[in-house]
């Protein structure tokens, strides 16, 4: 009975589809196992913008009207993240978990994707070690932690089911194929715009005669044209970005960016980086060596449409942490990974078993280094957790200031007061103070954000002492100097006189933001709305420009003291 049943297993596991959702089943509970602590999380980042703007708007205008659009972003286009959050919002109303898992389900669905994608090329085993390389890093882990890149996921999924589709359909001439693949391509560009490039790449794969990959990728050329046009409307502008396209020619941006890529080994893997590099580069060569057939054109081709669009990044905001900018570079790698093992494989049987070893070892190095970067990314998600869950159950009697992780990005405050205002009518949440300058005397009780206790710690005994201590390090009539105007959705500034110290824009309605001497930022501001800019000079002692308010289209305003 038993050596039945075994046949049974077998015989079962031999067919190939069902090898395949096995796999797929794996692979979808690692990834829930990975990264389930999530499920906990509460609001962070920008997820209260997200959801504000999704309670707002229609989702039909997002994708059809600049001027609603652009009230949340005037830099990308990405209506496919307010769309699927605000899916969630429907459906669960503001419990988190069911956000967490809804993209903890998207990130499985990604690494399936990456599995079957693989298997048009590759072994099952291989092609399973590809997903499961892609759920075990570091980018994968941070992207986990943040709803607000759900869009990442999702675009990344429907560019895998896209990719799938035009292959089968080469091979296959089946027309539905081809019509499905276009429909997942048009998704993904209006989740991502680093999915556009996709188009490219069919062009240069290995598949078919190039007249057939060239005829078949017609609705995907006709596709990418109506985005560049959808995109010039939305945005007002062609490329986009947070910075106009003009900066982008400056000197030393050559070095800037080789400087920046060379740091992606260690941000992926740390210490070990280098080596998974050589690795991966003598798996190269092996291919190489081997002559595997349409290798070396295509994967040189998704380098670089892999990388360039990372070039803006690097100046600003800077690529400094293996977040969501890393992510499909990591999936390249999780791809190419698997790819060449399974040939080196191929070809040289006898390397079967060293390919096996190095592939634990590098799964236990991915795992390492991502439990690592995870435990310190969720001291800063846990500053997120605790004040959202504050302003949720606190009113305008109390106020609090934000922690450091909290305040560069501000629109998280504003954005859950206004939310809890917009779906419970009538409540009040506790006022944020972004720096001393708003810090009144007659403050009732203000709190601040503990790391050791997870809490929020009042601290009102010590405005007294806060108070005094500001008054004692504010200089206010040292000199200063600003010019700024805000015109086409531009913030450009010039800051003065020092040279040496540091410049910040304090605003209670848009947060503390670090500002160099000079510079051009593509940003939404309402009208009116007010800020100090702020000197901080060497010795430690600051100073404040009068209170300014943004005046939209205006020219240049100057003030100096």
């Amino acid at each position: 009975m038993t050596a039945v049943r075994a046949a049974r297993i077998r015989g079962w596991l031999e067919s190939s589809w069902r090898s395949d959702i096995l796999l797929s089943v794996l692979l979808l509970a690692t990834g829930l196992l990975l990264h389930g602590s999530v499920l906990d999380g509460n609001w962070r980042w920008d997820d209260p913008q997200i959801l504000l703007h999704a309670q707002q708007y229609s989702i039909l205008h997002d994708f059809i009207r600049p001027e609603v659009w652009q009230q949340f972003s005037p830099a990308n286009l990405t209506p496919w993240l307010v769309l699927s959050l605000e899916v969630d919002l429907i459906l669960f109303g503001v419990q988190t978990t069911a956000f967490y898992l809804h993209h903890l389900l998207a990130l499985a669905a990604a690494a399936i994707g990456l599995y079957f994608c693989l298997r048009l090329w590759a072994g099952r085993i291989a092609s399973a070690a590809g997903g499961l390389l892609f759920l075990l890093g570091t980018p994968s882990g941070y992207v986990a932690e943040q709803l607000m890149t759900r869009h990442y996921l999702e675009g990344l999924v429907f560019a895998e089911l896209a990719l799938i589709a035009f292959v089968v359909f080469l091979r296959t001439g089946r027309g539905w194929l081809l019509a499905a693949g276009t429909l997942c391509y048009l998704l993904a560009v209006t989740a991502k715009e680093i999915y556009v490039p996709l188009l490219v790449l069919l062009l240069f794969l290995h598949e078919g005669s190039p007249r057939a990959r060239l005829r078949a990728a017609v609705p995907f050329v006709l596709v990418a044209l109506a985005y560049v046009l959808w995109r010039g409307w939305m945005l007002g502008s062609l490329g986009g970005g947070y910075t106009e396209a003009g900066d982008y020619i400056q000197p030393g941006l050559i070095q800037s960016v080789l400087s920046s890529f060379s740091r992606f080994p260690v941000l992926l893997l740390g210490q070990w980086g280098w080596f998974y590099g050589v690795v991966l580069l003598v798996l190269l060569l092996a291919v190489i060596y081997s002559k595997s057939p349409g290798s070396v054109v295509p994967g040189t081709v998704l380098a670089l449409l892999v990388l360039l669009p990372l070039v803006p990044l690097v100046n600003w905001p800077g690529i400094v942490s293996p977040d969501r900018y890393l992510l499909l570079p990591w999936v390249v790698l999780s791809f190419a990974s698997a790819w060449m093992a399974d040939k080196v494989g191929l070809h040289w049987r006898s390397m079967r078993l060293p390919l096996l070893g190095a592939g634990l070892l590098l799964f236990l190095l991915c795992y390492r280094y991502s439990t690592e970067q995870r435990a310190l990314l969720a001291v800063v998600a846990d500053e997120f957790d605790v004040q959202a869950d504050f302003l949720w159950q606190q009113d305008e009697q109390s106020a609090f200031l934000p922690s450091a992780n909290v305040l560069p990005t501000f629109w998280f405050v504003t954005g859950l007061q206004q939310f809890k205002r917009e779906i419970m009518p009538g409540s009040t949440a506790p006022r944020a103070i972004v720096d001393p300058v708003y810090l009144g005397a007659d403050e009732q009780r203000l709190y601040s954000y503990q790391r050791e206790c997870h809490c929020m710690q009042d601290i009102s005994a010590s405005l007294p002492e806060r108070n005094l201590a500001f008054q004692t390090n504010r200089r206010q009539q040292a000199p200063l100097s600003l010019e700024f105007s805000y015109q086409q959705g531009i913030f450009a500034w010039q800051f003065g006189p020092y040279e040496q110290g540091s410049y910040h824009v304090v605003s209670d309605l848009i947060g503390v933001i670090p500002a160099a001497r000079t510079g051009r930022l593509r940003v939404t501001l309402a009208e009116g709305t007010p800020f100090y800019v702020r000197y901080t000079a060497p010795e430690g002692w600051v100073s404040y420009s009068s209170l300014q308010r943004v005046q939209q289209g205006a020219g240049p305003v100057t003030w100096e003291r």
